[in-house]
């Protein structure tokens, strides 16, 4: 797969879902609001975890994550490793990606207050 399939395809996915989610039409009241709440939640780690699937996994193995010694110790520390990682390597995440990646991350492996 190129890297520019990598990159378009979770935007094709979640454009696909948004498109036929039938929350959005009615979104203005509280329920509706929580339910797209959640759908924008699940699609943010459906794009993460693919960006990590994808670029992550070639250099870092999940055990790095999970380490006694992670360097990795705040959120904040987090999103700046996922961002460095993508400036050194030249990734091309937009910063939406970088923050879908460092929320993947801190949901599966840190659990790190956002």
């Amino acid at each position: 797969m190129s890297n520019e399939s990598k990159r378009i395809l979770p935007t094709l996915i979640a454009t696909v879902v948004l498109a036929l989610s039938p929350s959005l039409v009615s979104a203005g009241d509280a329920a509706n609001g929580e339910v797209l709440y959640h759908e924008v939640e699940i699609e943010k780690t459906i794009h993460g975890e693919a960006h990590t699937d994808a670029n992550c996994e070639t250099c870092h193995d999940s055990s790095l994550y999970m380490s006694e010694q992670r360097k990795v110790t705040t959120f904040a520390k987090l999103e700046a490793f996922v961002e460095g990682c993508n400036t050194n390597l030249d990734v091309g995440w937009f910063p939406e990606d970088v923050a879908d990646v460092a929320s993947y991350l801190n949901k599966e492996y840190y659990k790190f207050e956002e």
